[in-house]
């Protein structure tokens, strides 16, 4: 089974090498416990993350990450704003820095994108693309790939 940080989110500033960490951390989950198609993790609005669960590419990285519940992780993970329907104001998106790194590395600019691929490609591309993702962004900063 992949290893999972605690059930804290992982909020704070983290350095190239935690990221990458996190990446390949999201790989070894799908490569271990299989890639979900059409939801983070099995019935994501409806039960929490558990270990051993399938993961989309997004449901793996939130995971990893320390997101248990699929509305967190929509919400604070992938970032998608609110919508308040009094003020007709919708909160500006901010993902999380997991979430950026990992879309940037895998050349994706929309959330959407990702889903799209996550959900068509299989799980040995997804987990080499994640492996190269991590290995990109170590040598970006420097590190051992």
């Amino acid at each position: 089974m992949a290893t999972i940080q605690p059930d804290t989110p992982i909020i704070g500033d983290l350095s190239p090498a935690q990221v990458a960490d996190l990446i390949d951390q999201a790989a070894t989950l799908i490569e271990t416990d299989g890639l979900e198609v059409g939801d983070y993790w099995t019935k994501a609005l409806f039960q929490p993350y558990e270990p051993g669960m399938p993961c989309c590419t997004v449901g793996a990285l939130a995971a990893v990450s320390g997101y248990r519940d699929g509305i967190d992780a929509e919400k604070a993970f992938v970032g998608v704003g609110d919508y308040d329907p009094a003020t007709g104001v919708t909160e500006p998106d901010s993902p999380h820095l997991v979430m950026v790194a990992a879309m940037k590395a895998l050349g994706f600019r929309e959330a959407e994108d990702l889903y799209d691929w996550s959900d068509n490609a299989g799980d040995r591309e997804v987990v080499a693309e994640l492996r190269n993702a991590a290995a990109q962004i170590r040598a970006q900063a420097g590190g051992a790939a």
